[in-house]
C-alpha cells in the first residue's frame, strides 16, 4: 500500500510518499521524494525525540523490508496512521534542509539552526562554545548529524518582530564531569525504562539580554524535551551565577549535589525529573 500527503512549505507544494512497498520507496526516493517507511514489525518502538511511533532507519535494514529499499530513508512508522501531517511535514523538512520549529513565545520564535546563522553570531559572543556554530561549515554538519539522528539539540533564539538571532537554546547529551554523572545516575529511574537525561542550556547575546528572552526561551525548550522528548533535564550551575539558578529553579529544577568541575568549584548539578 502506498500513501501521498501533500504538503505545503513556504507556497510550493510537495509530496511524501508513505509506504511499506519496497518498489514505491524506490521509485519515490529515485524522483528525489520525502519518504516514509511503514512496517508493523517495530511495534511502537521509537528513538529519542521522535513521536511515540517514529523510529529512525537510516541505512539500516527493516525486517520485512529489503535493506536496498531502505537505504537512505531515516524515517519508519509501524503504520500508516502514524504518519500524519506534522510527521509528514518533518520528514520532508529533513529531506529539503529546512529547519524544524520547537515552538514559540508572545516573543520569541524556538527553531532548529540553519546554515546561514553561522554569520548571524555577533563577533563579541565569539568563544570556544560558538565555535561550531560560526563556521557554516562546521554548522551544516552539526545539522546534518545532531538533528538528523537525534531530533533534538541547540537551537536558535529568534527575535519575533526583528527576525534576528537573538541566541541559542536547546538539549544536548550531558558533558559532565564523572563525579556529576554518578549523581545523575542515581537520581534516576532504574530498569528498561529509565529515564534518559540531557543537559539544558542557553545563551544569549548582549544586546538582546536583560529582556527576559533567557527564561522566555529556556522555558520553551524545557516544555519541548520534556512533552515532546519525554527526558529528565540537567544543568550544571555555579553556585554565584544567582540568574541562571532563579531561571532553574523557576523551571522546577532542584540542585542535588555540589559538583568540583576540575577547573573551578561551586558548581550546582540541577535536575528535573521527566513528567
Amino acid at each position: 500500500m502506498t500513501e501521498e500527503k501533500r504538503i505545503i512549505l513556504n507556497g510550493e507544494s510537495h509530496i511524501v510518499v508513505i509506504s511499506d512497498e519496497p518498489e514505491a520507496l524506490l521509485a519515490a526516493k529515485a524522483a528525489g521524494r520525502a519518504v516514509v517507511a511503514v512496517d508493523a514489525s517495530l511495534g511502537t518502538a521509537a528513538m529519542a525525540g521522535s513521536e511515540d511511533a517514529l523510529s529512525m532507519a537510516g541505512s539500516k535494514d527493516i525486517p520485512g523490508l529489503p535493506g536496498e529499499a531502505l537505504r537512505g530513508v531515516s524515517y519508519a512508522v509501524p503504520d500508516f496512521a502514524d504518519a500524519t501531517e506534522e510527521l509528514a511535514e518533518l520528514v520532508l523538512r529533513r529531506h529539503l534542509g529546512l529547519p524544524w520549529q520547537i515552538g514559540e513565545t508572545e516573543r520569541l520564535i524556538l527553531r532548529e539552526l540553519a546554515a546561514e546563522d553561522a554569520e548571524h553570531i555577533p563577533e563579541e559572543e565569539y568563544g570556544a562554545e560558538e565555535k561550531i556554530f560560526r563556521s557554516r561549515e562546521l554548522l551544516e554538519r552539526y545539522i546534518k548529524n545532531q538533528y538528523g539522528f537525534y531530533e533534538y539539540g541547540i537551537w536558535a533564539v529568534v527575535e519575533k518582530h526583528t527576525g534576528c538571532l537573538a541566541g541559542l537554546a536547546g538539549v544536548s547529551n550531558p558533558n559532565l564531569p564523572p563525579e556529576a554523572e554518578a549523581f545523575l545516575a542515581a537520581a534516576g529511574e532504574d530498569g528498561p525504562d529509565a529515564c534518559p537525561w540531557l543537559e539544558l542550556g542557553y545563551h544569549i547575546f548582549r544586546p538582546f539580554r536583560r529582556m527576559g528572552y533567557g527564561r522566555e526561551a529556556v522555558r520553551e525548550a524545557a516544555d519541548y524535551a520534556q512533552e515532546v522528548l519525554d527526558v529528565g533535564l540537567c544543568a550544571l550551575i555555579h553556585r554565584d551565577n544567582k540568574a541562571s539558578r532563579c531561571l532553574a529553579e523557576g523551571l522546577g529544577m532542584v540542585p542535588i549535589a555540589e559538583i568540583d568541575t576540575g577547573l573551578s568549584a561551586g558548581h550546582l548539578l540541577y535536575v528535573k525529573n521527566r513528567k
